[in-house]
C-alpha cells in the first residue's frame, strides 16, 4: 500500500511538472522560471519520497516535455538544470559548506556550458528552431565573461532561495499538506 501511494504521488508530481513547463512553453518569457519552478517539484518528491522517485519523476519530465512541449528550449532548461539540481543539491548540502558552495558553482557551470554548446548543436543542425532575434547572442558573444559572472550570481540567488523554500515546505506547508504521517 504504501508504494501504491508514493507512485500515485510521484505520478501527480510528474504531472504538474509538466503542466508548469507547457506554461513556460507558451509564454516564452517565463521559459527559465518554469524550469526552475518544476524543480521544487522534485524537490518535493525527494523530501517526501526518496530513493529513486525523484530520479524517475525527473526522467519522466524530461522525457514528456521534450515530446509534447512546442518549445523544447523548456525542456532542455529543465533537463540541464532545473530537474537535475534540486536532486543533487539535496547530496551537496551534507558536506562541508565551502565545499558544498564548490562543488555546487562547479555544478552550474559544467551545466551551463554543456547546456549552451547542446542549444547551439541544435540549431545549427536544425533540430531546433532558429532564433528570430539574435541580437541577444550577438551582444552575449562579446561579454561572455559577464555572462557567465552574472549567470553565477543568479544561482547563488536561486540556491538561496531554494533553500528557504525548502524550509518553509518541512516547517509549515508540509502539515498543512498532511505528508507528514502520509508516508
Amino acid at each position: 500500500m504504501k508504494k501504491t501511494k508514493k507512485l500515485a504521488l510521484a505520478a501527480t508530481l510528474s504531472a504538474l511538472g509538466v503542466v508548469i513547463l507547457a506554461i513556460g512553453s507558451f509564454i516564452q518569457v517565463l521559459d527559465i522560471s518554469s524550469a526552475a519552478l518544476a524543480g521544487f517539484v522534485i524537490i518535493i518528491a525527494v523530501i517526501e519520497l526518496g530513493g529513486y522517485y525523484p530520479v524517475l519523476m525527473y526522467f519522466a519530465i524530461s522525457v514528456l516535455s521534450l515530446l509534447i512541449l512546442p518549445n523544447k528550449i523548456t525542456a532542455l532548461h529543465f533537463i540541464f538544470f532545473g530537474g537535475s539540481y534540486p536532486i543533487f543539491k539535496a547530496h551537496f548540502e551534507r558536506f562541508h559548506f565551502i565545499a558544498a558552495w564548490s562543488v555546487k558553482f562547479s555544478l552550474f557551470n559544467i551545466l551551463l556550458f554543456i547546456m549552451i554548446f547542446t542549444v547551439i548543436f541544435l540549431v545549427e543542425y536544425g533540430f531546433l528552431p532558429p532564433l528570430e532575434d539574435n541580437s541577444l547572442y550577438d551582444f552575449l558573444g562579446n561579454f561572455k565573461i559577464l555572462a557567465f559572472a552574472v549567470a553565477n550570481f543568479v544561482f547563488l540567488l536561486y540556491d538561496i532561495a531554494m533553500s528557504r523554500i525548502i524550509n518553509l515546505y518541512i516547517v509549515k506547508i508540509r502539515g498543512i499538506m498532511g505528508f507528514k504521517n502520509y508516508f
